[in-house]
């Protein structure tokens, strides 16, 4: 989790610089798998992406955060449109030999496809309801079938990147 910054290749985009962010799947992921997991992020625009995080690694952000200028900051940034509608999400594993598998999805309208994403689950889950309890979605979904039907709603699965 407390990795750095990473070089990947992106479908679409070339090789980007995605920095750790603490999205709550890594923490859900590393208990729930066992395996240390970073999520990290980047955005659309290069320069974006290295002034945000040159900011934060400033302590910029933090001091911004103390003095009550967040709520104006993400006003400020919801207003901002930088960048285009297109969106990748990557993932990398690699194992305790060395090993290494990477894929990736691609699409549009990010939030079209979190609402697909959804959907898709929704509809998995009432096909095969889980025992009670709380679960998480890697836990309850069969993946191949899963990212199978993603391409019916206009999203690529690029593997073996």
């Amino acid at each position: 989790m407390g990795a750095g910054p990473r070089r990947v290749a992106l479908p679409g985009f070339g090789r980007r610089t995605v920095h750790p962010f603490p999205f709550s799947d890594q923490r859900t992921l590393t208990r729930t798998l066992g395996i240390p997991v970073t999520t990290r992020v980047c955005f659309d625009s290069a320069a974006v992406t290295a002034a945000l995080f040159g900011l934060r690694s400033a302590g910029v952000l933090r001091v911004l955060g103390r003095l009550g200028a967040s709520a104006a900051l993400a006003s400020a940034s919801a207003r901002l449109r930088v960048g285009g509608d297109r969106f990748v999400i990557h993932a990398c594993a690699t194992d305790s030999d060395g090993g290494r598998v990477a894929s990736a999805v691609t699409g549009r309208q990010e939030c079209r496809a979190t609402g697909v994403v959804t959907a898709q689950v929704v509809e998995q889950l009432l096909r095969q309801p889980p025992p009670a309890g709380v679960w998480h979605i890697d836990q309850v979904v069969a993946a191949d079938e899963f990212l199978r039907n993603l391409h019916q709603h206009d999203l690529t699965i690029h593997d073996e990147i």
